[in-house]
């Protein structure tokens, strides 16, 4: 507790110490010499304070400005006008303060355009013109004058404004800041660019110039500042540009440079109107670059993003492709493979074997075809057991399988029936094949259990001719066949 008193008092001190050295130093050295105030700076504390320090502070505060300001005008003002100056810019301060924490949800970013114009339309317009009403009538009311009352009005109102513009921004902007680097700066084109922006405030406004009309050589200055804006940021350009108007206000005030052919109101009144533009353009031109760097850093991310996302969707869709593909593919697998044997099933073989024909009809190629049985296999059923018989199913699906050839349909139809379909294949060749098969099937020996298990199969051949021209002839002519083997003895083949 003890502790955040000392900060506070501390603060309090330095805040107290910066409003009277900036009311001084307006009072002094900031006035034109018939007593036109150019800018009044003390004001900017004020604003300054309410915008980043704590409300529950802001009671402690109101006290310092007033002792500060009473402080501040000690030699220039009684001490009744020094407590109503001080009275009026407070009310300035704190009503401007409320006004834009109210209109950006207390947040605090110069760097953002709707901040930036709220800033200038609360505190550098409404209401500067509303205290500036009452800073008028103390000096019409107690302080003789031959200025009017809307000659006051318009030195307090435009003195307020621009002490406001050059500092609240900057105050803010520093204490924000905390990752400055001056890398940039000390590149030689910058450090030279540098240089020659205050070499060339010192030539052009301490010369002495006589024209008729306002000369356009202060302009230079809009650009060269909106370069450096560019190339260092919106920090550096505000604290160069306080030096740059330093010395230009030094040298006006002695009625030297472009502005000192007019007479000392309108000296003032385009001196502070270059000042506002110059300070305005380099927050308008910072903030706006900095939003569209932000702006393109989103960009950037968002397609980042986007781009991650598609490469993502696009992966998903195609794990899912595959997904499918392999869903798929084992459906087809189930629905034209034969659960047990594992070779193609009878609805695979008839849509194969018709296909088959039509080609071997249409280039007028060889098709032969072998329907083959195992001989007593309900014996070995009756024997061995069902196992023993699914074994003998699967043991003749390897032999055969691995002794033809891979364009060869083969295909378990029935319960121990088999079919071959062989493309390009005549008889004389589909019997030589059926007669290799025959003598591997009989010399074949199943061990199962300890026992062992020997089998035979019958055969029947039938060819693509004239007599069996299309499915159901060939089928009928080996069927035929098959079941001329089974009844002359079995082990047999018949063509």
């Amino acid at each position: 507790m003890e502790s955040s008193k000392i900060k506070l008092f501390s603060t309090m001190f330095l805040i107290s110490l910066s409003y009277i050295v900036l009311g001084k130093l307006s009072i002094s050295y900031i006035t034109m010499p018939e007593g036109i105030a150019i800018v009044w700076l003390p004001n900017a504390v004020i604003l300054s304070t309410f915008l980043l320090r704590a409300k529950s502070e802001w009671i402690w505060y109101i006290f310092t400005f007033l002792i500060s300001e009473v402080i501040a005008d000690l030699g220039s003002f009684t001490f009744v006008q020094s407590l109503q100056f001080g009275l009026i810019n407070i009310f300035e301060g704190l009503v401007a303060a409320l006004l834009i924490q109210k209109f950006n949800k207390n947040t605090i970013n110069f760097k953002n355009i709707k901040y930036l114009t709220s800033f200038i339309i609360i505190a550098l317009t409404i209401v500067p013109s509303i205290s500036a009403i009452f800073g008028a009538l103390v000096y019409v009311t107690q302080i003789e004058s031959q200025t009017n009352f809307l000659e006051f009005w318009r030195v307090w109102f435009f003195g307020d404004a621009l002490g406001l513009l050059l500092l609240v921004p900057l105050i803010t902007l520093i204490s924000q800041n905390k990752s400055f680097s001056f890398e940039r700066i000390i590149k030689l084109e910058n450090i030279s660019m540098i240089l020659f922006t205050i070499i060339l405030a010192f030539i052009i406004f301490s010369s002495e110039l006589k024209l008729s009309v306002l000369p356009s050589t202060p302009m230079i200055f809009l650009l060269i500042f909106l370069w450096l804006t560019y190339r260092l940021g919106i920090v550096f350009s505000m604290n160069l540009a306080m030096v740059v108007i330093c010395i230009i206000v030094y040298f006006t005030i002695h009625h030297q440079g472009p502005f000192s052919i007019f007479n000392a109101t309108l000296n003032t009144l385009y001196l502070q109107e270059f000042i506002a533009t110059l300070v305005v353009l380099i927050l308008f031109f910072g903030v706006l670059l900095k939003e569209i760097k932000e702006k393109n850093i989103l960009l950037l991310k968002s397609n980042f993003k986007l781009k991650k996302l598609s490469k993502e969707l696009e992966n998903r869709v195609n794990e899912k492709t595959k997904s499918l593909e392999d869903a798929n593919e084992q459906l087809k697998l189930l629905a034209t493979t034969d659960f047990l044997t594992e070779i193609y099933n009878r609805r695979y073989f008839e849509n194969s074997i018709k296909n088959e024909i039509e080609k071997a009809q249409r280039y007028g190629s060889n098709l032969s075809f072998i329907m083959l049985d195992i001989d007593f296999f309900k014996k070995i059923n009756d024997t061995y057991g069902h196992k023993a018989g699914d074994m003998v199913l699967i043991s003749l699906s390897k032999l055969i399988k691995n002794n033809i050839r891979k364009i060869d349909i083969f295909s378990r139809i029935g319960g121990e029936e088999f079919a071959i379909v062989l493309p390009n294949t005549d008889l004389e060749k589909t019997k030589e094949l059926a007669i290799k098969l025959k003598d591997l099937v009989e010399n074949h020996t199943l061990i199962l259990d300890n026992q062992e298990i020997k089998i035979t199969i019958s055969m029947g051949l039938a060819t693509l001719n004239e007599q069996n021209q299309n499915y159901n002839e060939i089928f009928k002519t080996a069927d035929t066949n098959l079941y001329e083997a089974k009844h002359n003895g079995r082990n047999i083949i018949v063509s």
